[in-house]
């Protein structure tokens, strides 16, 4: 199956969400980043609309995640729900999750899986950068404190960090508006790095992927976010661990030395410019067990969701009592309806659908992350699309971890989430088809050795 038209579009469309995350930071847009905003879930659900329908395998993630939807649809006539807000939220959440059901009108290949992967990474080994130029030269990369005021308000000040030498600057944005942010965009460069630096490729991609992992270390660790540097440590466990499995000796070699000298090597920069605060809390991560540890930071948060807000509302609250749709949408002179927060995914899922939500939604992930895995340790599949499915497993293990800290789905994130994970699933789909459509001739015992002869898997796993 050659390329297709379509297969660029999902690149399109990528670069459309990049460009509406990099949007919001500048000062300029004005009044406009609302529209940048909202352009971002929009395009998914012009995606929806606009690609015609096709006959196409089901997504694996399809049925939990309608059945998530529809427990959803089901808040719009709660008592508590105001209609404007509570429609709003619903395309909201449906315009993240909407990648299960149209991506597989998409004429994918590996390839253009391969692409998507790269762009994914590039956009963040370059906010990785950016983070690291702010910390540098904040009066010329890093937002105005004007800026930063207008948007957050009394709580500006906990997003400054003092440097050894004295000065106080934002946590790195990278390319993003939100102050720390440049953490998440150095958790992705820092997985899919460690991937290119253990395969075969070109010595350029490799150096930038170097590049990637030292300047995404250092943004993780100065922004002091540690669920995302436990995100991110799972998500490198995940790929040591596949690599195990396969009998990858020399990438399980070069991972586990050569890595943690990068990881080590970006510590002590951070050190030298962050001083003892930054080194010190890096050291509470080991100051008891880690369960402990998590229960002091995020996990009081799960505890109170499963607890009291659970019982509470164990059909849902609601639609549109929290987020950026109560902001926009919700009725603020209900007494009633009270705001609601959602520290964490599980809250998010509670309030919409409640005990439903959580399963359906954990499901839902559940599917996505068994494709990944089962395609990651294929010998079925080709060497290309096999190294696309390590890439994902490894980031699908560290946004699992992450629903434990912040509420992924219910943003970019979980759009990206869905986004990868279809595009995955069905590129291995068409692919399938592909050799099913056109098998090897008889007797070419010959060209089938030159195929899969080392050389020649070096060259299709290049980017």
């Amino acid at each position: 199956m050659p390329a297709q038209v379509s297969d660029r579009r999902l690149l399109w469309f990528l670069a459309i969400q990049f460009l509406c995350q990099v949007m919001l930071m500048a000062e300029p847009v004005g009044s406009l980043r609302l529209y940048f905003r909202m352009l971002a879930y929009l395009s998914a659900l012009a995606m929806f609309v606009v690609l015609p329908p096709t006959q196409h395998l089901a997504n694996p993630a399809r049925t939990a995640s309608l059945g998530l939807l529809i427990a959803m649809s089901l808040g719009i006539v709660h008592s508590d729900t105001s209609l404007l807000a509570g429609v709003a939220h619903w395309l909201f959440v449906f315009s993240i999750w909407s990648p299960i059901f149209w991506v597989g009108r998409l004429k994918l290949t590996p390839r253009t899986l391969w692409d998507v992967i790269m762009l994914l990474w590039a956009f963040n080994v370059l906010g990785a950068v950016i983070g690291v130029l702010q910390v540098y030269y904040p009066e010329v990369f890093a937002p105005s404190a004007e800026f930063v005021k207008r948007h957050y308000g009394d709580m500006v000040e906990a997003y400054l960090i003092q440097l050894a030498d004295g000065r106080d600057v934002w946590r790195p944005f990278g390319l993003s508006d939100s102050p720390g942010g440049a953490a998440n965009s150095g958790s992705i460069a820092v997985i899919i790095g460690v991937a290119i630096i253990t395969t075969p490729g070109k010595q350029l991609v490799k150096a930038l992927a170097l590049l990637g992992i030292i300047t995404g270390a250092f943004c993780i660790y100065l922004c002091e976010f540690r669920s995302v540097m436990i995100a991110t440590l799972i998500s490198a466990i995940a790929l040591v661990g596949l690599q195990m499995f396969r009998g990858s000796t020399s990438r399980l070699a070069a991972m586990t030395l050569i890595v943690p000298l990068l990881i080590g090597g970006a510590f002590a920069w951070t050190h030298m410019i962050g001083g003892e605060r930054v080194q010190k809390r890096i050291k509470t991560l080991g100051e008891g067990s880690a369960s402990t540890v998590y229960y002091q930071n995020r996990g009081k948060f799960i505890e109170f969701s499963l607890f009291n807000e659970l019982p509470e509302y164990p059909l849902g609250a609601g639609l549109g009592r929290y987020g950026m749709m109560f902001n926009y949408f919700g009725d603020k002179r209900s007494a009633e309806a009270r705001p609601l927060w959602a520290e964490v995914q599980l809250s998010a899922w509670i309030y919409d659908a409640g005990i439903l939500g959580i399963v359906l939604g954990y499901a839902a992930m559940a599917a996505a992350f068994l494709t990944s895995l089962r395609l990651a340790l294929s010998k079925k599949v080709g060497p290309l699309l096999a190294e696309c499915a390590a890439i994902v497993l490894a980031l699908n293990a560290g946004w699992l971890a992450v629903t434990f800290a912040y509420p992924l789905f219910m943003g970019q994130g979980g759009l990206l989430f869905w986004l990868v994970n279809s595009a995955l699933f069905y590129a291995a789909t068409n692919s399938r088809r592909r050799r099913s459509e056109n098998p090897p001739a008889a007797g070419s015992a010959s060209q089938l050795h030159r195929s899969t002869s080392p050389v020649a898997v070096q060259q299709r796993l290049r980017p």
